[in-house]
């Protein structure tokens, strides 16, 4: 390892705008010399997701080395105090985590967040044997980018504390997760030596009151063909519709991008009106809102139907009046919006109406009334488009005409079979916005339903009803209650 300088490049040699020097002789820390903001705020990171290919297993405190700041180091400012940095190889792969909840002040929502910044100190080799990069992770894309590398700084020369800023060609927004986790790295560039850093912070920056001026959510007209698939994790991408409904949870950011590429718009599905005990954020459910307290949950009265499986799997109804669904549903709506969703199905948002199957009388067993339906329907369509989504309305067909103007769009299971679909005309069709139909042959009771107006291509997608252009309603008839894009027996466009 070459010896330290006291002599320190300037900001121009980092290749990021925003960068701001500090001078030699100034010792205070990096969060000492931001300009104190309304909404900005420094903070350490929470965890590590891995120290191997570093040095801090062999320091006590491990990594938290990086939140001291070298405040204990006496030698000098930027001396070469081996316990107050920590050593990276090239080798190393993992990163530090941030997250909103540790803000002092009452923190924003992911939406709201309007610029991030790292904080750091750094020595390293000269760029004729490595250079290193620092990155931030964009969660909207599951990729890394880099924000900032060390060319030009010289050989083994600790610089002053470095403000490293997110371009301002990113949306920072895209960079925190549904739950507020911000995620930074240190990363070999080139060559094989290693790096030592004395300090990584993160400013967080955000408005309460911003507004996404490019802001437009989706429109989704009528005839607007469609492919519904909650089943796999990927379909083709050259599929012969418009849009592709698909699970949110099973279906990962690079590949919603694969299929927008395509030139698909995506709808992403997630159950808004109940609790599935599969799901990743499962835990985030207090017991009370899916559950009775005193009740034996494996056999609650909010079951819904027969969904409980042998595997485990179940689900039961949510009283979605209780703050803690929609908090929930915030982060579901927020994890479409980071994936690049263009909309949502939420699903289950006809509890009001539905009686549970095994011994109870009360709407869903929680006494849900129309009023409570309506008010939580509408909070999720307001909710959806403040990020920017646009959302169907799934089912709910007695409440059609009070909700159809806060919906972009429709999403029905067999309005056809029961000769129900006469809304859609009056209160989406007419209104150039689409409606999205699902009809089964033989439906999960079992149940074979006998088709004889509705065949195949071309057909008016009526089947019995009047009042319907070809091709307003677009209808996809599945072979079963499967929803796979194999599964699909033809389409009525």
């Amino acid at each position: 390892m070459s010896n330290w300088s006291a002599w320190l490049f300037p900001c121009l040699a980092l290749l990021t705008p925003g960068c701001m020097p500090l001078e030699a002789d100034d010792a205070r820390e990096p969060e000492s010399q931001q300009q104190a903001l309304p909404g900005s705020e420094v903070i350490d990171f929470a965890s590590a997701s891995t120290q191997a290919n570093t040095d801090a297993s062999g320091k006590s405190g491990g990594m938290s080395v990086l939140k001291t700041n070298s405040s204990n180091c006496t030698v000098g400012a930027y001396a070469d105090c081996y316990a107050q940095y920590i050593e990276f190889s090239p080798s190393y792969t993992g990163y530090l985590s941030f997250n909103l909840s540790s803000l002092t002040q009452a923190a924003p929502t992911p939406a709201q967040v309007t610029q991030l910044s790292l904080l750091t100190k750094y020595q390293g080799p000269g760029v004729a044997t490595s250079y290193y990069q620092w990155q931030l992770y964009r969660f909207s894309t599951s990729s890394w980018v880099s924000i900032a590398n060390s060319q030009g700084r010289g050989d083994w020369v600790w610089t002053p504390a470095l403000t490293l800023a997110l371009p301002t060609t990113e949306v920072a927004s895209n960079f925190v997760s549904s739950s507020g986790e911000i995620r930074a790295r240190l990363i070999k560039g080139a060559g094989t030596d290693a790096a030592q850093l004395d300090s990584l912070r993160l400013q967080v920056a955000w408005d309460t009151n911003a507004e996404d001026p490019a802001c437009t959510v989706p429109a989704f007209p009528k005839g607007t063909t469609w492919m519904w698939d909650l089943e796999h994790d990927s379909i083709p991408s050259n599929l012969n519709a418009q849009v592709y409904v698909v699970d949110l949870f099973n279906t990962t950011a690079a590949k919603i991008q694969e299929y927008k590429t395509a030139g698909k718009k995506v709808v992403c599905y997630f159950s808004a009106g109940s609790y599935e005990n599969w799901r990743e954020d499962a835990n985030q459910f207090p017991q009370d809102t899916y559950c009775t307290p005193g009740e034996n949950c494996a056999q609650s009265v909010h079951i819904m139907g027969d969904w409980c499986t042998s595997g485990g799997g179940c689900e039961w109804w949510l009283d979605h009046r209780k703050p803690a669904v929609r908090t929930v549903m915030t982060s579901r709506m927020q994890l479409a919006k980071n994936k690049g969703c263009d909309a949502v199905e939420p699903d289950n948002i006809d509890g009001y109406s539905h009686d549970d199957e095994i011994n109870c009388t009360d709407q869903a067993c929680w006494g849900l009334t129309s009023a409570n339906q309506l008010d939580y329907n509408r909070w999720l369509a307001t909710t959806a488009h403040s990020l920017c989504l646009g959302i169907a309305l799934k089912n709910d067909v007695d409440q059609i005409p009070a909700l159809a103007d806060s919906f972009d769009f429709a999403i029905n299971e067999e309005c056809q079979r029961f000769n129900e679909c006469g809304a859609y005309k009056t209160w989406f069709t007419n209104k150039n916005k689409a409606v999205f139909n699902a009809e089964y042959r033989k439906d999960s009771g079992g149940d074979i339903i006998n088709w004889t107006s509705c065949t195949g291509t071309g057909a008016t997608c009526a089947c019995g009803e009047s009042g319907f252009a070809q091709g307003d309603m677009r209808t996809l008839v599945f072979s079963t209650a499967s929803v796979r894009y194999d599964n699909l027996q033809f389409t009525c466009w």
